[in-house]
């Protein structure tokens, strides 16, 4: 079983190179993918929400990487992690900013992302268990 470091990893991978059968491999089929804009979309959920979301990305932006330098397991399993969002609009404008959330796992697959854009604000959430 891999470790939810190499889950998360492999999924961040998957989404910046938007390899959407690697996705589908690592993602669990319900999953709740919540990123900053889900204030104003709501939720992204399951696969269908996954496609929303790259097409989204697609339509929006010429480049969306995710970067995650600080990556923290948790006693409960979930994990916390803490990088940046680069962005890059079809206009060449380039935005590169620090975020930080937290994932869960089920099996071998991340059941959910919350991405909290702080990380003091993801550091709370990470002691509520």
């Amino acid at each position: 079983m891999a470790s939810s470091v190499q889950i998360f990893e492999a999924a961040v991978d998957a989404l910046n190179r938007v390899d959407r059968d690697k996705l589908t491999a690592l993602l669990d089929p319900d999953i709740a993918f919540v990123p900053l804009r889900a204030a104003v979309t709501g939720p992204y959920l399951g696969y269908r929400g996954m496609e929303d979301f790259l097409a989204e990305n697609a339509q929006r932006f010429e480049l969306f990487q995710a970067e995650f330098d600080e990556l923290r397991p948790l006693r409960d399993g979930r994990l916390l992690a803490i990088g940046f969002i680069r962005m890059r609009g079809h206009d060449g404008t380039e935005t590169r900013y620090r975020t930080a959330g937290i994932a869960t796992f089920r099996g071998d697959r991340m059941a959910s992302w919350h991405d909290y854009g702080d990380i003091a604000a993801a550091e709370a959430a990470s002691r509520d268990a």
